[in-house]
C-alpha cells in the first residue's frame, strides 16, 4: 500500500479561515492520498482559561465592533460560496482553545480529528456554543468517537502543555497567522486559499515525494555504481 503524504495543517479552532482552509482540505487530501495532520496555534495565547466576553474581544481586536462586523461580513460571504454557514450574533464569549486543542491531539492519535475538528468548528461558528465549557467539549469528542480513556487523557496538563508547546514550534518557524499548510520537501503556505492553489500546493508535495524516493540512498547497491 501507498505511503500517504503527511501535511501539516497550522490552525486555531476560532480561526474562521482556518474553519474554511479545514474544509477546502479535506477531499483534496483524500483524493490526492495526502495525511493531513492538526498542529496546534494560539491566536489569543494570553487569554484566561475561561475566556473573555466575545463583544470586549471584538473592540480590542478590531477597534469598535463595527468594524468587526464589517470584516466578519467578508467571511460570511466567502464561507457561504464554500458551503458554510457561519452566525458570528450568536458567539458570546470568546474561548481559550487549549482544552479543545488537547482532545484534538488525542483524536488525531485516535483517527478521529476529522469528525472531532468538524463538531468543534460547528459548534463555534454555527452554534455559539463555549468552547472552553467541559461538558460541551466532553458531549462532542463522545460524539466524535473518542472513548472516555482519551478523554481524560485530553485534559492532563502534560496534553496541554503539548498544546502550548505545539504553539511555540509553529511560532519558531515564523509562522505568526494561521491558517498555514506545511507541506515536506515544498515550504509553507499561508491563508485560505482556493481549492485549486492548495491542490497545486499538495501536487508539489507529492512530486518532492516521488523525487526523493527515487533518490539512492548512501551506500546502496545503486549508489556504489562506478565507484
Amino acid at each position: 500500500m501507498q505511503q500517504r503524504l503527511p501535511v501539516t495543517f497550522v490552525a486555531d479552532l476560532v480561526c474562521p479561515w482556518c474553519r474554511i482552509a479545514f474544509h477546502t482540505l479535506l477531499p483534496l487530501a483524500e483524493r490526492l492520498g495526502c495525511e493531513l495532520h492538526w498542529h496546534p496555534f494560539l491566536l489569543n495565547p494570553g487569554l484566561p482559561p475561561q475566556g473573555v466576553p466575545r463583544r470586549l474581544y471584538l473592540e480590542r481586536k478590531f477597534g469598535s465592533v463595527d468594524a468587526a462586523a464589517a470584516a466578519l461580513r467578508r467571511v460570511v460571504r466567502r464561507g457561504a460560496a464554500e458551503g458554510l454557514r457561519f452566525a458570528f450574533e450568536r458567539i458570546l464569549r470568546q474561548p481559550d482553545t487549549v482544552p479543545a486543542q488537547a482532545l484534538l491531539l488525542e483524536a488525531q492519535a485516535a483517527g478521529r480529528l476529522v469528525p472531532l475538528a468538524t463538531a468543534l468548528f460547528t459548534a463555534f461558528f454555527e452554534e455559539g456554543g463555549d468552547l472552553g465549557d467541559p461538558a460541551l467539549l466532553a458531549a462532542l469528542a463522545e460524539r466524535a468517537g473518542l472513548d472516555p480513556e482519551a478523554r481524560a487523557a485530553a485534559a492532563t496538563a502534560d496534553r496541554r502543555a503539548q498544546v502550548r508547546a505545539a504553539h511555540r514550534r509553529a511560532v519558531g518557524r515564523d509562522i505568526d497567522g494561521v491558517p498555514a499548510l506545511l507541506v515536506p520537501g515544498v515550504g509553507v503556505l499561508a491563508g485560505a486559499q482556493p481549492a485549486e492553489v492548495f491542490e497545486g500546493f499538495l501536487e508539489l508535495g507529492l512530486l518532492a515525494a516521488a523525487s526523493a524516493d527515487r533518490v539512492p540512498a548512501p551506500g546502496s547497491a545503486q549508489g556504489r555504481q562506478g565507484s
